[in-house]
Formats: structure tokens, sequence, C-alpha cells
């Protein structure tokens, strides 16, 4: 049969909401044991920029070995510092029905959540932009290089991928009722 605790455990550390555990950093000193040569020296630096993900460059090695003596200063082997990480779950010691209360929190969360999302499907709100142009210009009619009016050429698709790397999106093209511009109205969904 299944454990009801490890279920409800599992469940309420999916919620993103609610924090299930916390975490403990403490620093130790480890006493490696090497004498302080600069053969060891070396070592114990390359050892800790591998650790870290650090390239085994001259500066570097000599940061790290500068940072590992003064650790290491009044002992007579190499002193390290170390970082030790306790994650520690606030819920493992809950009773059933503290857990409970914690799913339906969960639960108020989700369903507050669901509220939001349907509430902004259905109240659409939009703002709009209009952008004016003499004409609707194809990527095949680029001028050359060099020739007159090549650095103003603006395409259509060039227009359409502009602004809808700022979020907009064409709503309706329309020329004007008299004369020969075209007006081009984009929208993006208000978000509050």
């Amino acid at each position: 049969m299944a454990d009801l605790k490890k279920l409800m455990l599992d469940e309420i550390r999916k919620n993103t909401r609610i924090q299930s555990s916390y975490i403990d950093e403490t620093e130790e000193l480890i006493d490696t044991g090497l004498e302080k040569t600069d053969d060891n020296l070396t070592a114990v630096a390359c050892a800790y920029l591998d650790e870290k993900g650090y390239r085994r460059r001259v500066d570097n090695l000599e940061i790290a070995k500068s940072k590992i003596l003064e650790t290491s200063e009044g002992y007579d082997t190499i002193i390290v510092k170390k970082n030790r990480i306790v994650e520690t779950n606030i819920f493992e010691k809950a009773t059933v029905a503290e857990l409970r209360d914690a799913l339906e929190v969960c639960l108020v969360n989700t369903i507050y959540s669901i509220h939001t999302k349907i509430d902004r499907l259905t109240n659409k709100q939009y703002e709009y932009k209009v952008d004016y142009v003499d004409s609707l210009k194809l990527e095949s009619e680029r001028p050359k290089q060099g020739h007159l009016g090549a650095e103003e050429f603006e395409s259509f698709e060039e227009t359409l991928n502009k602004r809808a790397a700022e979020g907009w999106e064409l709503d309706k093209i329309q020329n004007e009722p008299k004369g020969n511009r075209v007006f081009l109205v984009f929208k993006r969904e208000k978000i509050s």
C-alpha cells in the first residue's frame, strides 16, 4: 500500500509557492595533512581550481595559492576551506493533519492560479499601434547595395519581424481612403 505521508510530501514539494525545505550552508576548515611545500600547495591549488571549474592559468593558480596560504596561517599543514550544504525538509516531521493543511494551501494556490488564467483569457485587453507606410515592399524589390534608397529600404517582412520582436502582432492592413498610404495596425495583449 502507498505511504500516504510520502505522497502528501511529494505533492507539497511540487508546489512552487510553498517552501518545503531550507538550506544550511556552513564553512569548514579541512586539514589535508600535507606539509606546506610548494609542490603540495600547487597540487591543492590545482585541485581547488578543478573543483570550482576555473581554468588552470598562472594567475588563477597564484590567487588560489595565496588564499590557501592565508587559510593555513598558524597551522603546520595545508588547510582548505570547504562549504558544506545541508538541505532540511521542513515537513519531514509533520503530522498527517499538518500535511493535509499544507495541501489545502496548495489547492487554494492552484485554484487562484487557474482563476487568474481564466480571467486573463476571458477579459483580454489590447493596446494598438499604427504604422503608416507608402507601400508594402517585398524582399525581392530590395535595391542592390550602393544604389539610391538601399539604406532606407524596409521590406514588409522586416517591419513584421521588428514589431513581432517587440511583442506586437499584425491585426489588419488598411489602405488610406484618400491617398496611397497603407495603415498597418498592430496589437498586443496588455499584461496587468
